[in-house]
């Protein structure tokens, strides 16, 4: 089966809070680019995939993402689109002329080839990735609010509605200091307090601050009155400091998280050789693929370090994926799958479904979902 064309559509998106049961546009979020590409093959099987950009990255906006995906493109016509080894060598040699940070590409077009897969066999990608645990799976969600008393009652209603996984952002992109830190402390007590102690509660700090000591400080100061055994802390420090990383996991009685450290099998070889976390999160576009996103999960395993599947703002495609890929970790938490387009808008559907707080995989060939081309096309948008 080879590989004869592919299509990318960039398109623009406004995403919305899945878990709020509104399709109203999340406030203060700007649009989010995506690219979702089409690879027909000579049997006519075509895989979806889809490359989201990630601001954070270098390389990763939208003309980033399409200067690759078209190089990429050429590299990949003629080639075997249910070899996996050959579809990775091609890759690899695009690549060497590439920003090597510009991993959403890679997981689009990696992302695609498990949905021929899939397809070609008539099984779920989960099974092309290696089986399904499960296929039943809690769902976490982000909180957005400003203020304290509208994150508790957030919360309160996000678990009473069945959510398991809490969020909840610190910082709002700025330094944290002592000097403002007592907001987001009053924030972070409030949905702790709001919810049970069976509620996960990540603390995520986004590289907000700049010293382990502060960081040590804060936590110790909030759980000097009571222990939350709930309660973790997500990249506290920058993604390069895996060192002050591993000094707070020895000093601290909570779980240390890392998300923007997590960058490939090879990046998470240092966090394991650093002791630098007792989880990570897992997101498809960041590490290359779901490929890449295994190989990751497996070292983890193996370190006994907790994975959790976390997605950026997409499509119900890229959701799919990365619901694929949380059915194959064999200890499952919370699935984080992002802020998604609200139905109608967006052009894939299908692939899983969300009741009562848990994400149900379907059973479907590929990745599962059903695409509207008149939709895709028309949130298409000139770069």
């Amino acid at each position: 089966m080879k590989i004869v064309d592919i299509e990318l559509f960039p398109i623009r998106m406004k995403p919305v809070d899945v878990g709020s049961g509104t399709a109203e546009p999340l406030p203060g979020i700007p649009p989010v680019d995506s690219v979702i590409l089409l690879v027909k093959t000579d049997s006519s099987v075509v895989g979806f995939g889809e490359a989201t950009e990630i601001m954070s990255l270098p390389a990763h906006s939208t003309s980033g993402l399409l200067d690759r995906l078209r190089i990429y493109t050429s590299a990949l016509i003629g080639a075997d689109a249910l070899n996996l080894n050959e579809i990775n060598r091609r890759l690899d040699k695009a690549s060497k002329e590439l920003h090597p940070a510009c991993q959403a590409a890679r997981a689009a077009l990696d992302m695609a080839i498990y949905d021929i897969i899939g397809k070609s066999r008539e099984v779920p990608a989960c099974i092309v990735l290696g089986g399904a645990y499960h296929n039943q799976m809690e769902v976490l969600m982000t909180l957005s609010e400003d203020l304290p008393e509208q994150n508790a009652v957030a919360a309160k209603s996000l678990t009473d509605r069945g959510i398991r996984g809490l969020r909840v952002n610190m910082g709002n992109g700025e330094i944290l200091t002592d000097q403002n830190i007592e907001p987001e402390r009053q924030k972070l007590m409030a949905v702790l307090e709001s919810v049970g102690p069976e509620i996960q509660i990540d603390a995520c700090a986004n590289e907000s601050w700049t010293d382990a000591g502060q960081v040590r400080s804060f936590f110790t100061s909030l759980l000097d009155d009571t222990f939350y055994g709930n309660l973790s802390v997500e990249q506290p420090l920058h993604h390069l400091d895996l060192k002050g990383h591993a000094e707070l996991r020895e000093s601290l009685p909570i779980p240390i998280i890392l998300n923007e450290s997590v960058l490939s099998p090879q990046t998470v070889m240092q966090i394991v050789h650093s002791a630098a976390a007792d989880r990570i999160i897992l997101n498809v576009h960041r590490v290359g693929g779901l490929s890449a996103a295994r190989q990751i999960a497996d070292i983890c395993e193996a370190a006994a370090i907790d994975v959790s599947i976390g997605a950026v703002a997409s499509t119900t495609l890229g959701a799919a994926a990365h619901v694929h890929l949380a059915s194959t970790i064999r200890d499952p938490l919370p699935v984080d799958i992002g802020d998604r387009l609200p139905s109608g808008l967006d052009p894939f559907s299908g692939g899983f479904e969300i009741v009562d707080g848990h994400i149900i995989l379907g059973d479907e060939p590929g990745l599962g979902v059903e695409l509207e081309e008149d939709v895709l096309r028309g949130l298409a948008v000139v770069v």
